[in-house]
């Protein structure tokens, strides 16, 4: 699962808001948080303005290495 989850519960942020904000079932997120599939760059781009304070390469790093 990607840091970003956690980057998410640390805000009080619901998966549903975040699918919701990247124009994205909560479905699709949770395969892309699970490293299932990627995100695409539009997407990237839109978790990085939803979370400024956050380094990509953290919130897209998988939180089990």
């Amino acid at each position: 699962m990607l840091r970003l989850k956690k980057a998410l519960d640390a805000r009080g942020i619901s998966q549903k808001s975040c699918a919701e904000l990247l124009g994205i079932t909560e479905k699709s997120l949770y395969n892309k948080m699970s490293c299932r599939s990627e995100f695409t760059y539009s997407e990237v781009r839109r978790l990085k303005a939803f979370l400024p304070e956050y380094n990509l390469d953290y919130l897209l790093e998988d939180d089990a290495s």
